[in-house]
């Protein structure tokens, strides 16, 4: 089984490399017939092809917003030859084995041996062993582990939402074994309660709906810390690990909404963008345009109509895998 890490590792330095090549090739000015949608093709292969794509146009971004004949003036301008070179050879030379670290740990390789996982776009149910229920959201990965001694997730990407049951397995009278959740920034002890726990690159979240759990942190000392009913807190080396009051729709997803409550425009297409396939941007220009309402995320597409006719803004479609959001 470990003999996979070094074929993904090379997978991800290969799928950095395409996406870099594309994006200079789009980049160019002369693409030629077809290349727009042999790009599309190469896009909808692959998730990897996906995430390799966003990470380049993500870490390009700084050079142009968008690459070839749909830039801005900064490419257009004057010098425009000069600096589409600059910029293939930046692609081409400098950014994909930095990309294909930061590839790797974002989606280690242990991800795609989890015994669970989601699409982009799905959310699944399921009931454990032991009676309690989990709900994973989108684009997410885990492994459950039941034994003697605990039943534990390993959540190794995306969202989950839980509600523990009492150990079937103890004998009246006995506490059971604990119910866990580890990610990659600590570890959540269930007190008998439905949570949800997030984790990210930099950090992890949970959010409690009843009851209260207690987190963990990597390298913390002491008992962890207590977050209650209508609380989260945020854990990893970038958080402040101080509980804060829960957002008014913490576990809407999973019925099928993203419940917004003057939430800033960036965040907004941030977290739709989970759910459909390919680039979802937001320029930067309306970032801070605060959004409210209720949208769907079974149908990504009526959630963005439904922006644009209740919000200044408009949805540009390049592609059916890149839209971007901009002012009306």
């Amino acid at each position: 089984m470990t003999s996979l890490a070094p074929i993904l590792a090379r997978d991800d330095r290969e799928a950095i490399r395409a996406a870099a090549e594309w994006y200079a090739r789009l980049g160019s000015g002369a693409a030629g017939d077809g290349a727009t949608e042999a790009w599309q093709a190469w896009l909808a292969a692959s998730e990897l092809h996906r995430r390799a794509w966003m990470q380049v146009e993500q870490v390009c971004g700084q050079f142009s917003r968008v690459p070839g004949p749909l830039a801005g003036q900064a490419l257009r301008g004057g010098g425009g030859s000069h600096r589409r070179a600059v910029l293939c050879s930046l692609l081409l030379a400098g950014i994909a084995a930095p990309l294909a670290w930061q590839l790797g740990h974002s989606m280690p390789w242990r991800v795609w041996q989890a015994s669970r996982q989601t699409r982009v776009g799905e959310r699944r149910p399921f009931t454990l062993d032991d009676g309690s229920l989990l709900v994973m959201d989108t684009d997410s990965a885990l492994d459950v582990v039941f034994d003697a001694s605990q039943r534990l997730i390993h959540l190794h990407r995306g969202r989950v939402l839980i509600a523990t049951a009492r150990d079937a397995g103890a004998a009246a009278g006995e506490v059971g074994r604990p119910f866990r959740v580890r990610t990659g920034h600590g570890l959540v002890e269930a007190l008998g309660t439905r949570f949800t726990v997030r984790t990210q690159a930099d950090l992890s979240q949970v959010a409690v709906i009843e009851d209260r759990v207690r987190v963990m942190q990597n390298g913390g000392a002491g008992e962890g810390i207590l977050v209650g009913a209508g609380q989260q807190l945020d854990f990893g080396l970038s958080a402040s690990a101080v509980p804060e009051l829960s957002g008014p729709a913490t576990a809407a997803w999973v019925t099928g909404s993203l419940v917004a409550v003057d939430m800033p425009l960036g965040e907004w297409v941030a977290e739709l963008g989970r759910y459909r396939r390919g680039v979802l941007r937001c320029d930067p220009a309306v970032a801070g345009l605060r959004v409210s309402g209720a949208f769907p995320l079974d149908d990504t597409d009526r959630a963005l109509q439904l922006l644009a006719d209740t919000f200044p803004v408009r949805h540009v479609w390049r592609t059916r895998y890149w839209v971007s959001i901009e002012a009306a």
